[in-house]
């Protein structure tokens, strides 16, 4: 008995001796638990930045409503290296996130100032160790119901929600689970905004948090007109809550709602209306909690019917160069690659080869047609990253479709003006008749 009176007393004594850091820290913890419990990622600022600045500033004084706190996200990059996050609101009043936020690609951070009240944010300061190349970072703003219905004013209103658009169509959209198929448990290696090897063109990658989540997938015009899509998700179930379409003339479709796709499966192909020049994929969706944590979600488009083709669409833009294709060049040896070509009724004259982010030595390029005839053409020079081998003109029969190109390059290692130390991309491209 006289032991847990004296174990009670100095529970006592220890509860008394806390600090204001202590108290402060429990504040703090308290309102982290509130938001993993009900509140809502919102997509407040997307921003491209020069990695080799030591700060900038990102104004985020249209986004709407208030905020409980934010997270910061690598939507592009190789690297941010960020030392500090300040948080400026309306009322004067600023937060200092003193720590060390390191963010590959797809990643992000956990809860800046997490609150038991919304504020409205002016804007954010970031202090970085500077780096190579450029980004894309994202804020991302916490926030509960009351905060999406207050202005700036402080008054109540109705609920918006920012994303929607004036000629936003939602009938045709898919509601409930999407039919889908296994697929292998690995990620696609392909670069976004590049064909794949079945010729599909992967437009990008998320992974998903536990939490309601929001990402804009952009595409853009000089990748080509679509006709369907399609998501393939790994590592975990997830739960699509909205996924919208937005074409280049501002029109978007709402193709699918409230949608369940398990772990490890693709969907089938959703059809586009008609064939279009897609912006951005827009998606709310988040994971299903387990033990594995995130989920990754990939998505597809395919190329509307001919354009590939010698009559089709393509040749209307770009003076008629299209991408074929893309891989990555190692650094070690000739890599062999085999780049599919999509689904085309040949018509090429002639193909190029550009490249993106280092230089590479180029040793061999081999068309293959779809009987089965080849060409090969012998090269040996150094392209610059940026820079394009080419025109080639092509000796095949006139209209014979392209099954396959092999090219051998490698990427070099002493590239004084690559960007970052990965290797690079090098793109096929072909021009019709």
């Amino acid at each position: 008995m006289l032991r847990r009176l004296v174990l009670g007393l100095c529970a006592v004594l220890a509860m008394g001796a806390m600090t204001a850091a202590d108290a402060q820290y429990w504040r703090h913890h308290r309102h982290h638990y509130h938001y993993r419990h009900g509140d809502e990622l919102i997509l407040i600022s997307e921003q491209d930045v020069d990695l080799s600045l030591d700060r900038y500033t990102i104004d985020v004084r249209q986004a709407k409503g208030a905020y409980k706190g934010i997270r910061v996200k690598n939507a592009m990059g190789k690297l941010f290296d960020i030392r500090r996050v300040q948080i400026v609101y309306s009322d004067g009043s600023v937060w200092n996130e003193d720590r060390q936020i390191d963010m590959y690609w797809g990643e992000r951070s956990r809860p800046i100032n997490p609150t038991y009240d919304g504020k409205f944010i002016d804007q954010i300061n970031i202090e970085q160790t500077p780096g190579y190349g450029r980004g894309r970072l994202q804020i991302i703003g916490i926030q509960d119901r009351e905060g999406r219905e207050m202005d700036r004013a402080g008054r109540s209103g109705p609920p918006s929600d920012r994303y929607d658009r004036d000629r936003d169509r939602t009938e045709g959209a898919v509601s409930g689970d999407l039919p889908v198929r296994p697929t292998v448990p690995v990620a696609t290696p392909t670069t976004p905004g590049q064909p794949t090897a079945g010729g599909d063109v992967l437009f990008g990658a998320q992974s998903v948090g536990f939490l309601t989540d929001r990402d804009v997938i952009r595409v853009g015009n000089e990748v080509g007109k679509f006709a369907k899509i399609r998501l393939r998700v790994l590592e975990n179930d997830i739960h699509i809550n909205e996924m919208k379409v937005v074409y280049a003339n501002g029109e978007s479709d709402t193709l699918a709602v409230n949608a369940d796709i398990p772990k490890n499966s693709r969907t089938n192909w959703i059809d586009l209306r008609g064939d279009r020049f897609i912006k951005e994929i827009q998606l709310v969706y988040r994971s299903r909690p387990s033990f594995n944590g995130q989920a990754r979600i990939e998505v597809f488009g395919q190329y509307a019917p001919g354009w590939l083709g010698p009559n089709g669409e393509g040749r209307k833009y770009n003076q008629g160069w299209v991408l074929l294709g893309a891989q990555t060049a190692g650094f070690i040896g000739f890599d062999k690659d085999i780049i599919p070509i999509g689904s085309n009724e040949g018509g090429f004259r002639r193909i190029r080869v550009t490249v993106r982010d280092r230089a590479i030595t180029l040793n061999e390029i081999k068309v293959i047609y779809a009987d089965g005839e080849e060409e090969t053409i012998p090269v040996r020079t150094r392209v610059d990253a940026g820079g394009t081998f080419g025109p080639i003109e092509l000796k095949g029969r006139r209209r014979q479709a392209i099954d396959h190109i092999e090219a051998k390059y490698r990427s070099r290692f002493f590239d004084s003006s690559a960007k970052g130390k990965g290797s690079a991309i090098v793109e096929i491209w072909g021009q019709h008749y």
